[in-house]
């Protein structure tokens, strides 16, 4: 089955006795950050849940870059908790069961929770062909698609259980420095990816630079400030005046255009801080091999092979 994929934060919410906690997937307690989500779970009924926190925009599209403005004013009401996996219900443990099994339970527990939860929806699916899911998600300007087996028990990383797909380039790189225009003002960040060697350099990225989302990050890169790069490898940036060092601590996600043949980001845009994954988990994602070349046969052999009704397998 298929489900769309969610442009927020994954948190994982446990309820019991009266009390609700939130927790990133690093295991970050953020309920605090969420007060009126938290306030609205501990009414629900006993159990933990998996989804993901989503800011909308005006056209009820999840938007990451919104989230982190919300977070940051401290305006977190509205935000959207999708749910899409339910792991406990009451004392009774449901990981080992399939997951056909645990959505129907989990969308059981949401028509129970009813209209005491206003920010709670359950994630539908669709068992239809994943490509035409994809390409509805991505006509709608959606992040992409997560095709889950419907007989898979839970487990928590990654397994081969699930896939994912995107309609664009989205990834997390760790900031490894950044370079500004008159002293202070952001300019760009120079970012990379955890490899053997140390941080593998992958270029600039030079966009999408708001005022909300600056006011977050400039702080944050200045107290992450270092003498020295953090970057390794032949592909290293040189340092100048208007390059400042961080200590590879600060995970950011960001859209792009794909990977040029050096392995940098073309035309990358900034989305927001991850606080919830630390920089050592954002290493290098192995590219496909290419296909190899095939070798051209003769004109004549290939006017031969044209004219045949035959589909080579």
């Amino acid at each position: 089955m298929h489900e769309i994929k969610f442009d927020g934060y994954r948190i994982q919410i446990a309820v019991g006795g009266g009390q609700a906690v939130l927790r990133t997937r690093s295991g970050l307690d953020w309920t605090d950050r969420f007060p009126a989500l938290a306030a609205q779970a501990a009414t629900w009924p006993d159990g933990v849940i998996d989804g993901e926190l989503c800011a909308l925009d005006a056209d009820h599209t999840p938007d990451f870059s919104a989230l982190q403005a919300a977070i940051s004013d401290g305006k977190t009401d509205s935000l959207v908790y999708f749910a899409f996996d339910l792991l406990f219900e009451g004392d009774e443990d449901l990981r080992a069961k399939p997951l056909s099994h645990r959505k129907a339970r989990l969308q059981a527990y949401c028509d129970r929770v009813g209209k005491a939860g206003p920010n709670l929806r359950f994630v539908d699916h669709f068992a239809s062909s994943g490509e035409a899911v994809l390409l509805s998600a991505c006509r709608m300007d959606l992040e992409g698609v997560i095709s889950k087996r419907l007989d898979a028990p839970y487990k928590a990383g990654r397994t081969v259980t699930w896939v994912k797909s995107k309609c664009r380039g989205r990834d997390e790189v760790v900031i490894g420095g950044w370079s500004s225009e008159g002293g202070s003002r952001l300019r760009s960040l120079l970012v990379g990816v955890k490899d053997k060697g140390g941080l593998r350099y992958m270029g600039r990225v030079g966009t999408g630079f708001s005022a909300a989302l600056t006011k977050t990050l400039l702080p944050a890169l200045k107290k992450a400030a270092a003498d020295e790069s953090p970057f390794a490898g032949k592909a290293a940036p040189k340092g100048g005046r208007d390059i400042h060092w961080l200590k590879p601590v600060l995970v950011a996600e960001i859209e792009h255009a794909g990977l040029t043949e050096a392995g940098s980001v073309r035309q990358a845009s900034y989305k927001g801080l991850r606080e919830d994954k630390a920089a050592r988990e954002v290493t290098a994602q192995p590219q496909p091999p290419r296909p190899p070349r095939r070798r051209r046969r003769p004109r004549r052999l290939r006017r031969r092979a044209a004219a045949r009704s035959w589909w080579p397998a």
